[in-house]
């Protein structure tokens, strides 16, 4: 069975590198700082249909990690360029629909579609999306489920740890921990109280090898810790495992930011029978020490 990441960044470096010890797996996307520590990676600009057309992709099963919109990301017409967004999509299912692919994995977001909430939030809540990114999220996802490909929704928490860019400011977890072990400044967006659902990459692999091996198809999946931390929590834990202060610096953003989500994962552990098994301490300890290491 082969396996095709779409995207080498953060999510489709790391990921890509758990799954080919077990599967015929390959990285396709345009050069990041990830790319040139891959050994699969192929520069390929996946959206270049022409290119695509060419590639034997018969039962070859898909993963998207590509990100298009940043999490920040804003634009004067949000309409437009949705629509844009969602005809390159459209147009690319066309094509893998045509190539018989197996199936198309598709990596949302089960931090922001849903809104905002105090409880565990299951897959069938109404989406509530705030922001630019996540309002992509959402049309991509109806644009998938109405492509009559098979496919998986991963409404993925926050994914942390393995090998990780921090100067793109992207996860708050190895940012603030790279922050504090060089005495730096740890620019604070939001609030303290603010409650994320935090799941180390390495089990997140780990249910994604699983969810493969069982052909699981046409369903959305929510795929966290089904736990829920204030960044409160997590600044508590660097400074007791680093031994270090964090220099805070709060900084205000026009990006609406959600107080708190925790994603319900019971489906998840009905399809795979699975749970986490690293803790956020655990998770964090795992990251100090690597990025010790690294800076070394």
């Amino acid at each position: 069975m082969k396996i095709l990441f779409l995207g080498c960044g953060y999510l489709g470096y790391n990921l890509s590198e758990a799954l080919k010890e077990d599967f015929e797996t390959e990285v396709w996307g345009l050069e990041s700082p990830y790319s040139s520590f891959s050994s699969i990676f192929k520069e390929i600009n996946v959206f270049d249909l022409n290119l695509l057309s060419n590639q034997e992709l018969k039962d070859v099963i898909i993963i998207d990690t590509v990100s298009l919109v940043a999490n920040t990301a804003k634009s004067d017409n949000e309409e437009e360029f949705l629509d844009k967004l969602v005809k390159r999509y459209e147009a690319l299912f066309e094509l893998l629909k045509a190539k018989e692919i197996h199936s198309y994995y598709f990596v949302s977001s089960g931090g922001t579609v849903y809104g905002a909430s105090d409880i565990p939030i299951k897959e069938n809540h109404e989406l509530l999306p705030k922001t630019l990114y996540a309002k992509s999220k959402v049309l991509l996802e109806e644009c998938l489920i109405k492509s009559g490909l098979n496919y998986v929704i991963m409404r993925l928490s926050n994914p942390y740890g393995g090998y990780q860019v921090t100067d793109k400011k992207q996860g708050v977890i190895p940012v603030l921990i790279e922050k504090v072990l060089k005495n730096d400044q740890f620019e604070l967006w939001g609030e303290t109280n603010t409650v994320r659902d935090y799941i180390y990459i390495d089990d997140l692999s780990v249910m994604l090898e699983k969810l493969i091996q069982k052909d699981v198809k046409n369903e959305i999946i929510n795929i966290g810790s089904n736990v829920g931390h204030s960044l409160q929590d997590v600044f508590n834990l660097v400074e007791k495992i680093t031994v270090k202060k964090i220099n805070l610096k709060k900084v205000e953003i026009d990006v609406p930011i959600i107080k708190s989500i925790i994603l319900d994962t019971s489906k998840l552990q009905n399809l795979i029978e699975i749970n986490c098994n690293i803790s956020l301490q655990e998770g964090i300890e795992k990251e100090v020490q690597r990025i010790q290491e690294e800076l070394k």
